[in-house]
Formats: structure tokens, sequence, C-alpha cells
């Protein structure tokens, strides 16, 4: 850092200093995109640098004497996909081969040496584990960076064909499931530490994708681009970089997946559909996972379409659980928030999950068919439209749609309304139930903002209440609706107690205590 004008760390002057204290050759200093990495030759262990001289904690670099061949363990042993010996993922080469595999085409390697694959195999019942994390600008994810055998995958034949020169310039890393569907059970967990592996720096660009259906909609795009609502279970896995499509978008998936648990997104998201932090559309379950990253939708939806930090739309039936968003939610279309960009499917549920991101709704952006639960859910985050729904209306003009938003809560602030924005034209009915709901973001109207035309058949307001301070007027339904001074919501057990005694028999409604802001909060 001396030696530096900016006084920072220098990859090549690190390098230097390290030969004359270690002895030439016994190092090596490279940029990984996050810091600068040193390996100690002897040892096999690396550590990563940051500018300012901060030290992180040592790795071990492992050793893949077979790369590119998921079947055969370190030590040398075959492995058979169950789960007791599942495919290993040990470096970037095995991700590559696993991809290809997969998809059908490209190339894997059997004993060093490249074969075609000619033949996609979904991996229906099989386990696959990540067994280190892996960084896509780092030479020690890879066990030889400049490898060309692999051949032209980016889709720029004349680059020289380096394999990190491929995964992270053109169309970067092919999608696991791009053209034919994952089936598997995918695995990130340490089993030691039971700490969930990283994939860093993944960059995949199909902004310029020419496959598009009927809809103009191009392929699903992200680590993993099609699975299976029957069979495809994702878990343990923590994802950072740039994923960009002009599909259905996800950080961990596209579309189509059974479950996805505790699974963390950090990598930025753009898509033209559906378009989410952990998912783009169509899940059975996600529970415990987390976007961090900014998601960005482009396109104008068509139906279903909407950007969330957790799902950018659902299809069938949905549960999304413990699950939370920080990360802000852009595009050209209301249809965004921070959990669920648009519900769309016979029942959807989302259970204890957060906001803290910026977008139009803090929980859901649109419910357009069938019966959606919010519950035990709040916003923090600063919402254009609304703090927990901005907008019922109808997806298909023949159904019955039942809302109901119960024990939760909204204090972020609105430039509209605190809990539902618009409840809009639906040709049958709307069932509508609020209960055990509170509003002290700042807002215009307190709870429910224009009902312009719709058929709410039944409606249930019960122990609702706004902060009269924060909020300019109630909202579009007044009766009862109660207002609050912020002294009497704020530091008092009083409102706690009012909250818990309403619980009742209700035994998936979480318990309310003091929140750090003074306000209530669960338990």
């Amino acid at each position: 850092m001396g030696n530096n004008k900016y006084g920072n760390i220098e990859e090549a002057e690190l390098q230097k200093q390290l030969d004359k204290e270690t002895g030439e050759g016994k190092t090596e200093v490279s940029d990984n995109g996050e810091g600068i990495e040193v390996l100690f030759k002897e040892s096999n262990r690396y550590y990563t640098v940051d500018k300012d001289g901060n030290v992180g904690e040592f790795q071990e670099f492992v050793e893949d004497k077979y790369p590119g061949d998921i079947t055969v363990g370190t030590d040398g042993k075959t492995l058979d996909g169950s789960e007791e010996h599942p495919y290993e993922i040990w470096c970037i080469e095995d991700l590559v081969a696993f991809s290809n595999i997969v998809n059908g085409s490209g190339i894997k390697l059997e004993n060093g040496e490249p074969v075609q694959v000619t033949t996609a195999n979904s991996f229906s019942g099989k386990y696959v584990a990540l067994k280190t994390n892996l960084n896509f600008k780092s030479k020690l994810s890879y066990q030889n960076s400049e490898r060309t055998d692999f051949g032209d995958i980016n889709g720029n034949a004349d680059d020289g064909n380096t394999l990190m020169n491929e995964m992270t310039t053109g169309t970067g890393f092919k999608p696991i499931g791009l053209n034919y569907v994952f089936a598997g059970i995918f695995d990130g967990k340490d089993s030691e530490t039971g700490e969930n592996y990283k994939i860093s720096n993944i960059y995949i660009n199909y902004e310029d994708d020419t496959q598009l259906n009927e809809y103009g909609i191009g392929r699903s795009i992200g680590l993993f681009g099609t699975g299976s609502t029957q069979y495809t279970i994702i878990k343990n896995l923590e994802i950072s970089g740039e994923i960009k499509s002009v599909g259905h978008t996800g950080g961990i998936i596209g579309t189509s997946v059974k479950t996805i648990e505790n699974c963390i997104n950090y990598a930025t998201i753009t898509g033209n559909n559906m378009v989410g932090g952990i998912v783009g559309t169509c899940a059975r379950e996600i529970i415990n996972c987390n976007n961090n990253g900014e998601i960005n939708i482009k396109g104008t939806p068509w139906a279903r379409g909407g950007g969330g930090g957790i799902i950018g739309g659902t299809e069938g039936e949905t549960i999304i659980r413990n699950c939370s968003n920080t990360g802000n939610i852009l595009g050209n279309t209301n249809q965004r928030a921070g959990i669920v960009g648009c519900a769309y499917g016979d029942t959807i549920l989302i259970d204890t999950c957060v906001n803290m991101g910026q977008s139009s709704a803090g929980i859901c952006g649109m419910q357009r068919k069938s019966i959606l639960e919010i519950i035990n859910c709040y916003n923090l985050g600063e919402c254009e439209s609304s703090g927990i729904l901005r907008e019922i209306q109808a997806g298909d003009y023949n159904s019955d749609i039942e809302c109901n938003i119960r024990n939760s809560y909204n204090l972020g602030k609105t430039q509209n309304v605190g809990i539902i924005a618009n409840i809009g034209y639906v040709s049958k009915s709307v069932e509508l139930n609020i209960e055990n709901v509170y509003n002290a973001g700042e807002c215009k109207s307190a709870i429910i903002g224009a009902i312009p035309g719709s058929s709410i058949t039944t409606l249930t307001i019960k122990n609702v209440y706004y902060n009269r301070e924060t909020s300019q007027t109630v909202g579009a339904i007044e009766e009862g609706i109660q207002a609050y001074s912020e002294s009497e919501m704020k530091n008092n057990s009083n409102f706690i107690n009012l909250l818990n005694n309403n619980i009742g028999d209700n035994m998936s409604w979480k318990t309310w205590e003091l929140g750090e802001d003074g306000y209530p909060t669960f338990e």
C-alpha cells in the first residue's frame, strides 16, 4: 500500500513483495473480481485481500483430478447420483459440464479428454452437490482457467475460447436447463459447517436471445433455466453476479421448481416478463429465501407478468414462507413488489415475509386470480403504491377472487396507500378480509385506496388500526377501522396486548412484541 500512490493494494506490487518475502514462485496472486487472492502453493491455502489490505479467512484449494467429470469424486470413487453418493461440483469445469449434460449439447470431460454430449439428461431423482465456493472471476475456481477444450460457449467463436473468458463475456454461463428440464435435487450445503456454498460473479446475458415464443418472450434464464414443479429441488445456495434475459428470469431459476429452500440472491436480475430474485415464475414452495439484489423488469408484462424480490409471478398453488427482500424492484410495470410481483393461481400463501426494499408494493404487486393469503407479513420499504398489496384485478373474468390480509402491518412510507392501493374491475366477485392489521407508515390513505367499479360481495374489516398522524385519510372504506395516535401505538404495551388478544384460536398467526423502533412486530 505504501508503494502505491493511491494507497491501496495492487496485484502486481503484492506479487512482487510476496516473492521477496516467501521466495519466487511460492505464491500466486490474482484478481478475483472482489479482491486479490493469494495462493500459497505448498499448503494449497489461499486468502482474499481487499484493496484496503484486510485479509480474509484462509480457504483450502482442493485439486480436482477429474475436472469436467461430475461422476467421479476427488478421491477417484465413482458417484451414482444417489443421496449417499451425489454427483459432485468442485470447480467451474464441473459446473459447465453439468450444464452441458442437462442441455444435451457441448463438452464434458472423461479421463481428461473432451467428449461431445449428444443426449439431454434431466437428472430426474438424482442428487447433485456443490462442494466448494465458486467464483467465475477467480482462477482458483477453475482447474485451468485458460483451457479451450470446452469450445465456444459464450457465442463468440473468435475470442480464443479460454474458459474464464467464455464464462465472463458474451452470453457467459449457459443456464442449467436452458433447452431441457433439470428435474433433480441440487444442494449447496457444506456438510461440515452447515453453511451455504457460494457461486460468485456469475454472468449470464441472454438479452439478445432470438428464440422468442408467440408472445415475444425468450427462454427461461437463471443459474437454472427450467425445472419441474413435480421434481426439482434446489437448496442451500448463495449467488451473486449479473443475470439478464428477454424471458422469465430468476437468480436461482427462471421457471418451474417444486421447492427452493434456504437460498440467497445478491445478483442483479434483469428480464422482460416474470422476473424474481429467487424464481422468475412457477414454484410450489419457496422457503427461507432472501433477495438482496436489484430486480429490473424491462418489458411490458402480458397477463401474469411481474417483478418480485422473491418471485416474479406465481402459477398454480404456491407457498412462500419465511422470505425477505432488501433489493429495489424497478421497471416498467406496477406489478412489482418486494415478495411477489403477480399472484396468479389457485391458492397463494405468503407467510412470515418482510420487504425492506423500494418497489411499487411491499408484499404483492397484483392479485389476478383465486385465493391470496397474506399472513404475518410486514413492509418497511418505501413504496410507490402500497405497503402490502397494490391491486386486485381480474386475470380470469370467470373467477371468484378471495383476498385475505391477516396479522400483518406496514411501517414503510408510501406515495399512496398503507395496505391496499386499488380494487379494480372484477367481473364476478371479490371476498376481501382484512384482520388484525395496522398501518403506521406515512401515506395518503391509511388502509384501502380506490375502488373503481369492483364488485366486493363480501367484506370483513376486523381489528384494523392506523396512525392518524402519518395518514392523511383513512381511505375508501372507513367502517371498522380505528384511528390511533402515535403515542397510542408506539412503545405501548396496551396496543401490543390488543393485537395479541385478537389472535384467538388462529394458531398460524404469530404473536406480537415490542420492536426496536417502538412499534409492534412479531416474536
